[in-house]
């Protein structure tokens, strides 16, 4: 039986936003263990890195518990149609991390310290031409300038079955994502549901920002998981000083929960997820409709009066559908995610899904290329759209994005993806033209 490292099982917890599956990490192999001249190839070389091993000082960090990344993904985009005026942007994230094994740096068992930042620049194609809600170019945000991400202690124990995390902490990196978001390029599918964003304006982070929280995870089964946390609520407390004011909020704490089904042998044999989660949080928030004194704000002009409390709910689901027959690891997965916030009153997105199929090898001698078809449908409250109505304005309905894209895998390390995005009523609205976005996204792993 072959145990997984910390930094392997940690991997596998921050990338797929689930708990580690414990069949996983422990390898029942039935066969003697590896010698040490048998360990196979180095982790990082240059046919998956574009700097490769640093002459062999990369590979002997790590075999010393530093693990060192980098990443670079730039997303150039144009609107030829639709939106508030054409145009064209480009942005970039380069993304850097260093994770420490403790236990092979200081003896202590099961544990990793991580450190991630992120340096933004560019302009939003949604925010200078389209004029709809949720952006098209999901690495727009978190102030377009270089932070601190994350800085999380990680502890690994009963054999992958339980893990704590605490520190400096994204929400979504845990909670309400999946593996397959990122396929695309909307950032109304990658890298998270955006609802929550609205309804909690200031109250939850993403990617590049990252806030005092705690989580444990409990693996309850090699297939069923449950994971709680609990975080600061006043994302705007962490903000200050390129995301270093270690300072805590003034706006309550969000609470949040998830339960799930993950195996490789789900619906039809397959692989596929089942996860239901749910959060509130204690601060307080805006009424879409009214101020403090019970009248129309679109009229008065007044702050919408303060709500105590918010919470919601999501579903994801995320199962494969058809295997290639040349390699039954690929084929067709399909998802869909839905999320909830009731209220209506301090909700201005109440209603949202987002949804996508995702084939990889549909191309014949392209095993590795990945064919996506996805959407997203997000809902504005009917107080929001009395209110905007009552006071003469145009009314939110429902804006929806659908992106059809294709990544080309030219080398392990780097991809490019083409994608086409299609924005019906941008910010809910018709009086903005429907948008037709043509961008490509394109990735580098150091």
């Amino acid at each position: 039986m072959t145990k997984c490292s910390p930094l392997a099982l940690l991997a596998v917890l921050l990338s797929l936003g689930t708990p580690a599956n414990h069949a996983a990490c422990l390898v029942h192999t039935g066969a003697a263990p590896m010698s040490d001249t048998d360990q196979g190839p180095p982790p990082f070389d240059y046919e998956h890195n574009l700097l490769g091993d640093w002459f062999g000082l990369r590979n002997t960090l790590l075999d010393h518990g530093v693990d060192i990344t980098g990443s670079y993904v730039a997303e150039p985009a144009g609107n030829p149609v639709g939106g508030t005026r054409h145009s064209f942007t480009y942005l970039h994230n380069i993304g850097f991390g260093i994770a420490l094994d403790l236990e092979k740096i200081a003896g202590i068992p099961g544990t990793t310290f991580t450190v991630t930042g992120s340096q933004r620049s560019g302009s939003g194609l949604t925010q200078e031409s389209i004029g709809n809600a949720i952006s098209v170019q999901q690495i727009y945000g978190g102030g377009q300038t270089i932070r601190l991400v994350q800085m999380r202690f990680d502890h690994i124990l009963f054999d992958g079955r339980f893990a704590l995390s605490y520190g400096r902490l994204t929400t979504t990196a845990d909670f309400l994502s999946s593996p397959l978001y990122c396929q695309f390029v909307t950032n109304g599918i990658c890298g998270q549901p955006t609802a929550p964003f609205f309804n909690m304006p200031n109250g939850l982070t993403a990617y590049p920002a990252g806030y005092w929280g705690a989580l444990g995870r409990i693996q309850i089964t090699p297939d069923t998981y449950f994971k709680a946390g609990v975080y600061d609520a006043d994302v705007n407390s962490g903000d200050a000083f390129h995301g270093t004011n270690f300072g805590f909020g003034s706006n309550g704490a969000l609470y949040i929960g998830e339960a799930g089904y993950k195996s490789d042998h789900a619906a039809g044999g397959m692989p596929g997820r089942y996860s239901f989660g749910g959060y509130y949080s204690t601060g307080h928030f805006p009424d879409v409709a009214q101020d403090a004194f019970m009248t129309n704000l679109f009229i008065s002009g007044l702050p919408g009066k303060e709500h105590s409390g918010q919470d919601g709910f999501y579903l994801i689901v995320e199962q494969m559908l058809l295997r290639n027959g040349y390699n039954p690891k690929t084929g067709l997965t399909g998802f869909v995610t839905f999320v909830v916030s009731p209220d209506e009153s301090k909700s201005p997105m109440p209603y949202y899904m987002n949804g996508g199929l995702i084939d990889e090898g549909l191309i014949p001698g392209r095993p590795n290329d990945k064919t996506s078809l996805g959407f997203y449908a997000a809902w504005f409250s009917h107080d929001l759209r009395d209110a905007e109505r009552e006071a003469g304005l145009s009314s939110q309905s429902v804006e929806t994005d659908i992106e059809l894209n294709h990544q080309i895998q030219f080398t392990p390390y780097f991809y490019l993806r083409p994608n086409i995005q299609y924005i019906i009523k941008p910010n809910g609205l018709v009086t903005i033209q429907n948008a037709l976005v043509l961008g490509v996204e394109a990735g580098v792993t150091f």
